[in-house]
Order: C-alpha cells, then structure tokens, then sequence
C-alpha cells in the first residue's frame, strides 16, 4: 500500500472517527469502548500485539491506543512496526501504562509514540483528548492530500510554481519546477539569476520587459517563451506571474511555470502536414498561397514590387513512364534541394530592411513549384532568379544505372504590373511557363512582353559589366567648378563613363544601380578613385594650377570596404596632398550605420580631404544631417536650379539654402547652372560656385588640361 492511501480524501474528512485499542485488560476493553461509542468513534479492540498491526492495516484507524504490556509484542514494539508502515508514520499513536508500571517513555519516544497515558483513565476527559487528536490527524491528513494531489496535478499538467520576494531576492520552486528547469533540487537552491540564465538568449529581452512593466503597473503578466536548460535541451513555457504586496510589505513574484513543448510540437506537427508536401519538405500550395495574399497586403502598403514565379521540370512525365515512380520522387527532391540551396544563397532578393521575410519555395503538385519574391527592386531581379535556376538545375542527377539531366520552363508575373490579386499572378505565371515550355523549354518568360526585353537587356549588362572591370573598360570625364566671383576654374568632379563595344553608350543611371545590386561597385569605386588622383597628381606635375578633384563615394564602398584604409593607399600610391581630394556624399551613405560612417568622415578630414554632401534637397531628412554630419560642402541639386530665375518659390528656397549653409560655415556648389539668368541670380545671393553646362560639359583630360593652362597663364 502506497502512501497516499494513508491519507484522507475530502470525502473521507466527516466520516465517524476510527480509533484502534489494543490492551490486555479486557475490562479496560470493555469500558472504553463503550465511553468512545458514545461519542460516536467506531471502536475496534483487541488484546495481542501482533493483532493490534493486522487489525490496523485492515480498518486504516484515525487514532491508535496501545497498552504498553501487551503480550507477545508489546505495546513499544507494535508501535514501531506501525511506524515502520508508510501508512503509519502520520496516525496519532498514544502508549497506556497501569498505575504502578514504569512508563517506558524514553523507548516510546524512539518508537514513535504521539503521547502517553496511565490508568485509570478519565473516559470523559480521554474521549475529548481524542477527538482533538483525530480532529488534528485528519486536518494534517487533508493538507498533505492536498498538497500530494497539486504534486499530481503539476506534475501531470506539467506545472511548476515559484514565488520570489523581490526585496530579499528569496525565491521557492515546488518540485515540478524543478523537473521543467533540468535541476537537481538537492544541488541547485532556488535563484532567480539561475532562473533567467536558462531563459533562452532570443527571448530574454521580452521576458525582462513584461516583468518589469509588471512590477511598475502592479499588474499580472502571462507570456510564452523558450527554456535552453543546460543539457542543451529546448523547452516551451507559458509563463503566468502575479506580483503582491506581503505582509511585511515585500513585493513578492508568486505563478506558476507550464511546459508547453510537447503541445507545441504537436502544433508544429499538425501544421507540418497541413502546409508541407510530404515528398520534398518543401511548402504546398496551401501555405504559399496564404503566404503570397499577406505579402500583397505588405507590397500594397509599402508600393513594393513582388514577383510569383512558376516552374515546371521539363518532359518530366517521360521520366517518370521510363524510370518509374520510385526514381521520378527522388529527382523531385532534388529539384527541391536545388531549388532551396538557391533561395538560402541567393543575395539579389533578400534585403536586410524587408518585413514581410525572404524568398519561399513550394511545391504546388506534380512536376510544378513556385517562387514568391518578397519585395524586389526591378522587375528584371526576378529574371536574374530565373536564370540561375535554369543554370542550376542541368547538373546530372546520377540514378543506379545512369545519368540523368533536367530542365525546367520558368514563368514569371509581377505586382502589380501583372495583377493585384494572387489568384491572378498565379494564373499568368503558369499561362508565361507554358509559353516557355512551347518555345522549347530551358528558358523563362515574362507574363509581359516588354519586361522579357529589359530583363534580357539587364543580363546583358551584368555580364558585360563584369568583364568592364576587369578589362579596364572605363574612362573618366570631368567636369569645372567656377568661382562665381572671380570666374575661374577652382575644381572638377571625375565623372565615370562606359562605352560598351557591342552596346554603346550606357548612363550612368542605369549600370552604376546595377554595379551596386551584383557587388562590384566598390572594385569600380576604386578604380575611379586612384585614376582622379593619379590624373591630378600628373596635372599638378606638368605645373598647372592646382586644383581639388570630387569623387562620388557610393554607400555600397562605406559598407564593403574600409574607405580610410583605401583613401590613405591612394593618397600614397599617387603622392596627391589630400587638400586636392574631395569625397563626395549623399545622404544614402548614413542609412546602413550613421555612427560608424561619420567616424570615418571626421578620420578623412583630419587628413585633409573635404567632404562634399552631393544632391542636396533630394532627401526628406537633409537639414537634420547638416548638423550632425562633418561637412564642408553643400552641393545644391539641379533641382533647384533649373527653374531660376524666373520661379519665386525657388528662389526663395535657393536663398535660404545659401544663408544657412554660411551660417554652419558651409562652401556652396550650385550643380546644373546652363544660363546666365541662373549664374546671375546665384552671384547675387553670395553662393560660392557653380558647375554646369553653362561654362563646361564633362570633357576628356585633354579637354580638361587645357582649361587648367587657360586657366594657368590667365
């Protein structure tokens, strides 16, 4: 019999007291059973030792009387045999001598005697005795049932309690607690700072900012969270928690801790059969189509671009009718991992700043996956995924007894040039893939027309672009800075320039946003910056005045490169004095990390470089930089320009501009001055130069050197 039933249920709390008597008085028997009835205990007697323990096991008594010389066991020796029982160790045992016996108190007190009585007794004054005793067994009896069944109870719900006085930072754990933490209760104490240390590291954040709002608003709190206990385990918890005032007037923490991590697994389990396919692991159509309505909701606040792509192994059903099914599924999977590796590793979608997450494969049915492509920058990126996924998929795929190669029609739509519901870029993506695969296959297609063109025209020039680099493809240009007092040259920007054999002509606005998308505008930037330098540092050697040289420092270079190492580099492999060299910026330069990029600014000024702030008044948070940016230079955007002098507004904006650039000690550059009017009106209101077709377009050096002679001898 286990030790729980030694204890009393609610139920069993208001039954008629169970008292055992055992003596070998038979008339003392007689009496006090009669003396007991009376007060309605239910009396079970008997004369041997040995009787007394089976009777007690059989009736399971509230209070046992046992009389010290009882013959064979007597009464010190039943007394033990009763404790020695798990059902035992809580009833009330009193030990009765007769009057003259020595009272063997000492031994009784050993064997586990509650009390101890001599004869004669007085039944009125013993009966009361004993209700009190029974009265204090059963309440005992209640609150360890009770506290037995909330053991139960946590432990088959899972359920641990705490409490933890914020003031003296005492904490208790019940024992579940324990188990939920991975502690050993006999080698751990309770602590909160152990507490928290098993809290996992992803969400300690949260967890210390509900308890702390709960401590300010004196309000409970209920929250769920991981446990990263120290074998390495994870572990789901719901956390509820209830701050109280004690009556020492300590705050107090006191709630319970639940396990939730078989339930949560459960959870991922049921949603791995209803938004997985069961062959390749990938997402069905289920879940990607639920997916692509919430990341059209996201493109519709955010006037975000988003692509669905649709993808179709090619003559797939032929494989399958000559391998078989067996071999047709494992060639899926690998289409899947395929499929997956390229979205894991793919840097032209997935951007840092995106909200409604990265790039998702799924596999819709048969032969035929899509692709969502959360918020591109171009349309043509999503051609750019295609193409590697056609160039990805042909590597041989080795079976049993052969080789086998795949290929697979893309069709891609777009939002919202293609449709604004999901329904509909579905539906156009698998109208674009079949006229891929009827034109042969191994290709993808545009549900519209004209992006197949540019698409094809951006591949083009990424590839192109590319050897550019390598093959030293690009020039400079550069254009005068006057001195609109004076009218002499007093600088020039280095303009990059590429001229593609096979293509042309191709702007700066369009390959130089392409450079920065593939990564290799940092290998470009360097370029253009040793070739101004070395440029200058030449005309400065032929004697010609000296002047400074800007160049364009893209954002893409403050985070790929260290510009202050690659600038000092320059600087020395051209001998150019580092007054003669202008960095210029825009306000993009600051999104990535504005602490670290005006660090580097304030390290490049303090070689002597001045910094120039370009297209000013094209961004919305312009005037805040001024101040916080280390600056030298303000260049006014064409903008502004253009519509002098006749338009008021901008004029008066143009003024405004130049007294407060004057006032933060600032040198002015109006860019794209073409007219007299405007570099008569920009004189007027003190701005200090101008640059612009008016005086120069970009001109080669030679162009550019005989302006500095002209410049020189005049």
């Amino acid at each position: 019999m286990g030790l729980e039933s030694s204890l009393l249920s609610p139920l069993e709390i208001d039954a008629p007291p169970r008292i055992l008597v055992a003596d070998e008085d038979t008339a003392f028997l007689l009496l006090i059973q009669k003396a007991l009835e009376k007060s309605e205990f239910v009396v079970t007697t008997c004369t041997h030792g040995e009787e007394a323990v089976e009777a007690f096991v059989e009736i399971q008594p509230d209070l046992v009387l046992l009389g010290v010389n009882l013959p064979g066991m007597e009464g010190v020796q039943t007394c033990k045999a009763i404790r020695k029982r798990l059902d035992g160790q809580s009833v009330p045992i009193l030990l009765i001598a007769a009057q003259g016996d020595r009272v063997p108190t000492e031994c009784g007190d050993q064997a586990g005697a509650t009390d101890f009585f001599t004869k004669p007794l007085d039944f009125g004054l013993f009966t009361h005795r004993a209700r009190h005793l029974v009265n204090a067994s059963r309440a005992f009896s209640e609150l360890r049932y009770n506290r037995d069944s909330l053991a139960r109870v946590q432990r088959m719900a899972k359920l641990g309690s705490f409490s933890l006085d914020v003031e003296t930072n005492q904490a208790h754990w019940s024992d579940e607690l324990y188990s939920i933490l991975g502690l050993d209760s006999a080698r751990q104490p309770p602590s909160n700072e152990v507490f928290v240390e098993l809290i996992h590291p992803q969400d300690r954040q949260l967890v210390d900012q509900v308890v702390k709002q709960a401590v300010d608003t004196s309000k409970n709190f209920a929250l769920e969270y991981r446990l990263l206990t120290r074998d390495g385990d994870v572990r789901h918890v719901r956390h509820h928690g209830e701050p109280v005032m004690d009556g020492r007037g300590h705050l107090v923490f006191t709630g319970v801790v639940q396990d939730t991590t078989d339930h949560v697994r459960a959870i991922d389990r049921v949603r791995q059969l209803a938004d997985f396919d069961g062959l390749t692991g990938l997402t069905n159509r289920r879940h990607f189509e639920s997916r692509l309505i919430d990341t059209l909701k996201h493109a519709r606040k955010s006037q975000s671009l988003v692509a669905v792509m649709m993808i179709d192994v090619d003559r797939f059903k032929r494989i399958n009718e000559t391998l078989g099914h067996t071999a047709g599924d494992h060639i899926l999977q690998v289409v899947a991992d395929r499929l997956n590796s390229l979205v894991r590793n793919s840097d032209c979608i997935a951007r840092k700043d995106s909200t409604d997450g990265e790039m998702e494969v799924a596999r819709i049915g048969g032969n035929e996956f899509t692709l969502l492509l959360p918020r591109i920058v171009h349309p043509t990126d999503a051609g750019r995924v295609a193409q590697r996924i056609i160039e990805a998929l042909p590597e041989p795929i080795e079976l049993e007894d052969q080789s086998v190669t795949l290929h697979a029609s893309v069709g891609i739509s777009v939002y919202p040039i293609d449709g604004a519901e999901s329904e509909t870029l579905l539906r156009q993506a698998d109208r674009a893939m079949s006229f891929a695969k009827s034109q042969g296959g191994n290709r993808f297609q545009y549900y519209t027309e004209s992006l197949n063109e540019t698409s094809l025209r951006r591949l083009v020039l990424e590839s192109k672009l590319r050897d550019a680099v390598h093959d030293d493809r690009f020039h400079l240009l550069y254009q005068p800075r006057i001195d609109l007092r004076s009218g002499r040259v007093v600088g020039m920007e280095a303009l990059l320039r590429w001229v593609e054999p096979e293509l042309g002509f191709v702007s700066p606005d369009e390959f130089i946003p392409l450079a920065e998308e593939i990564g290799c505008i940092s290998e470009i930037g360097r370029w253009v910056l040793g070739e101004a330098c070395r440029q200058n540092k030449a005309w400065q050697d032929q004697g010609l005045q000296p002047v400074p040289v800007a160049v364009n420092v893209s954002s893409r270079q403050f985070s790929d490169t260290d510009l202050l190492e690659l600038v000092t580099q320059v600087l020395k492999e051209s001998d150019l004095d580092p007054r003669y060299l202008e960095i210029e910026i825009t306000e993009s330069v600051m999104v990535e990390d504005e602490v670290a990029t005006t660090r580097t600014l304030e390290a490049l000024r303090a070689l002597g470089i001045r910094i120039a702030l370009d297209d000013f008044g094209t961004g919305f948070s312009s005037l805040s930089y001024l101040r916080r940016l280390p600056l030298d230079i303000l260049k006014v955007d064409r903008a502004f320009v253009m519509d002098l002098p006749e338009d008021d507004d901008a004029k008066g904006i143009i003024a405004a501009i130049i007294v407060m650039a004057h006032v933060l000690d600032l040198q002015v550059i109006a860019e794209g001055v073409e007219t007299e009017e405007q570099k008569s009106f920009l004189r007027s209101i003190d701005c200090d130069e101008m640059q612009g077709y008016y005086f120069s377009e970009p001109v080669k050096p030679e162009s550019f050197e005989a302006l500095l002679r002209d410049t020189s001898t005049n």
